[in-house]
This record gives structure tokens, sequence and C-alpha cells, in this order.
């Protein structure tokens, strides 16, 4: 193998897929990256069983070949490299990297042990803006947990029906549902749950990307994500097997009356649930009270170990008087993932789920479960 290749292209391209080689210690296979040179391109591959990332990099290709090297290693040797190109060639069992004044040699492993890479056929295709996917899996990706007995809330559950996809996650205390109006209509309908692990993978991608489009082609048991240059050619894929299993009715949990509504500016009711959750103690509990006559909100916390903590704030409060608990961290959580300067929050009743909506967007909410008093 003999390939010229622009360092900084071939930076970015081990940058992403070498992360998903760290955490594998039980296969050493795994914590090599596949290096095949043809054509116009220098193909990467890396996976982890669960996730599998490729991507390919135009270049030079003076003769064709394959090899499997250290992905970790060889990420942290090129990320020191600073010249414009390097050439890439075999001697023996060797990967020799070349650069001006330098030359950098790193012993190849065995292609034969690097696992074989399903193909998903491309029966049903769904696209998407990138960046509209990126901000979308953002809102939701720091909600599902890990969970061997509901595997199913472990990951982000996808739905394509009736020309847009929800993005929804849940870990059975709280929820975040995301809606996005399908730019190119299609009949086909689909869903699926993403392991949570390979939505970073893909977050983590989308964040470095310029791509405009992303193209979507689920399988029943795997999922293909496709970046494609603008001849079509695929410039990464990020495959992965889906979590089995049928995803919660979240639908049912959603409130369809409340009891009040509160209106607020987002950064002065997460800078009080903030202070007051100092006071919360072990259980998080922050214990919120409507005052509509008033039009202020009053939070609360306190703890024996602590204090407490008392605030009233401003609020354009419509319906009743009402006081429920909740987790502060979620509740913080869910304030921060909502991009409007001012926020809904719907209580249904003291014992019965809460809702945080952004003004001006009906497209996201975010559902969190209170703390019932015992």
């Amino acid at each position: 193998m003999r390939v010229e290749i622009l360092t900084l292209q071939f930076k970015k391209a081990l940058s992403i897929c070498e992360r998903i080689t760290r955490k594998t210690t039980t296969l050493p296979a795994l914590q090599n990256v596949l290096i095949e040179a043809k054509g116009n391109f220098l193909e990467l591959t890396t996976t982890n069983l669960e996730t599998t990332i490729k991507w390919w990099v135009l270049a030079k290709v003076e003769k064709a070949g394959e090899l499997a090297v250290p992905a970790t290693f060889l990420s942290n040797l090129i990320s020191l490299i600073e010249t414009e190109k390097i050439t890439l060639s075999t001697d023996n069992d060797n990967l020799i990297i070349n650069a001006p004044e330098q030359e950098n040699q790193i012993q190849t492993q065995d292609i034969e042990d690097f696992p074989i890479i399903p193909k998903i056929e491309k029966n049903k295709t769904f696209i998407l803006p990138a960046k509209q996917l990126l901000d979308s899996l953002a809102q939701v990706i720091d909600i599902p947990s890990i969970s061997q007995i509901r595997p199913e809330i472990s990951g982000v559950y996808f739905s394509f029906k009736s020309n847009q996809l929800k993005i929804a996650a849940t870990d059975s205390f709280r929820l975040g549902e995301k809606t996005i109006k399908l730019e190119k209509p299609t009949q086909e309908e689909a869903s699926f749950i993403l392991p949570q692990g390979t939505a970073r993978e893909l977050l983590n991608a989308l964040s470095l990307l310029e791509e405009r489009e992303v193209v979507i082609c689920p399988s029943k048991n795997q999922i293909l994500f496709e970046f494609q240059n603008e001849n079509k050619q695929p410039k990464i894929q990020i495959l992965s097997r889906l979590i089995e299993g049928r995803y919660p009715d979240y639908q049912a949990i959603i409130p369809k009356t409340h009891q009040a509504v509160i209106r607020i500016p987002k950064e002065k009711l997460e800078n009080q649930i903030k202070k007051a959750g100092l006071f919360s103690g072990k259980v998080l509990e922050v214990k919120l009270s409507t005052l509509p006559k008033e039009s202020k909100l009053k939070v609360f916390a306190q703890s024996q170990g602590t204090g407490r903590n008392q605030s009233f704030t401003s609020a354009d409060i419509k319906g009743e008087a009402i006081e429920a608990s909740f987790n502060h961290k979620f509740l913080t959580d869910g304030l921060n993932k909502i991009r409007s300067s001012e926020v809904l929050f719907q209580l249904s009743s003291s014992d019965g789920p809460g809702v945080l909506r952004p003004v001006g967007d009906d497209t996201y909410f975010y559902i969190l479960m209170p703390i019932k008093a015992t």
C-alpha cells in the first residue's frame, strides 16, 4: 500500500473513528482501525460490535492495500504531525508514515482477526438536515438510563410517521420528546430504539461535520446513518445494532389538562431552582407553589443537615394554587435543554407529572414525575 493524504482530513476521520475503540478490552482486535486504500479513497473502519464507523477520506492512492493498526495509538501520533500532507506505505508487517523530516513506523495487526461488518439493505430511507438532527438529538441524549430489566429505556426512540420524525427518551422518571417535520416527505413508516452509546457517537460526528444531510436506513435489527458527498459517494457511515423490545407508550402519561400553567423567564427559574437545590439534601427535593393571585411562584427546599431556602419569583400564572415537589437536578436538566428565553411549566396536580415547554416552540416538551409526599 502507498497513499498520499491530507493530514487534517486524516486527523478528523481518526478522531471520530477511534472513539469507539477506547473502552474495548475483551477483544484486542476491536482496538484496531482497519485501513483500506482503493480507488481514490482511504477507507477507515472501527467497531465495538454494537457500533461501527466507516469513513472515506479522499486520497492519492498509488498502490492499493489493506492493514490494521491500533486506533488510539495512530490517532495520537497523527494529532502531533503538523505537515500539510503525509504518505502512508507498508514495509513487511509495518505501516510507514512519512512526512517532511520525519518517519514513523507502526507494527500492523492481523486483519483476519478484525470482525466482518454486516451490510444493510437500503429498503427504507429517510433524509434529514444534519444540523436539525444534531440539535434535536442533543435535547434528549442525556435522558436514557441503562437498565438490564427494561433495556428499551436504555436507548433513544425514533418514530417516522405522517411526514414527521419524533425522537424521544425516558428513564421512567422523566421524558423528553422532539418532533421534526420532514423537509422531504415520505409515506414510509419506521420506528426503532437506538442504543445511547451509538446516539452519542452520532451526535459527536454531527458536531464535527459540515454535511447538510444525513440518510437514515433502518432494517429489522440494525440501523445505518450515512453522510454522502456531492456524487452520492458515502463519506461516513455509522452502523449500529438496535435495541429489541417495544418502547413504552409514553403518550399515555402526557397530561391532557393542567391545573396551573406558569410562564416565566428560563434563566430566572433556573437560578431559583439551583439555589434551592443547595438546601435539598439527599432526596434532591424542591417544592414549587403557585400563587396566582400574587402572580408569584414560591420555591422552597430544606434539609436537616443544611437548613432551608425560600424564594418568591414574579411569574405569569394561570389556573389554581397548586403545590408540587420535584427532583431539582431533573428539573434543571430539563431547563438546560430548552432553547427559548421563556418557558411554560404546566402542573397537572400535586402528585401528577409536570411538563416543561419552550415558549413559541411546540416541537419539544420535557416531562418529569413529581416526588410524592410520604
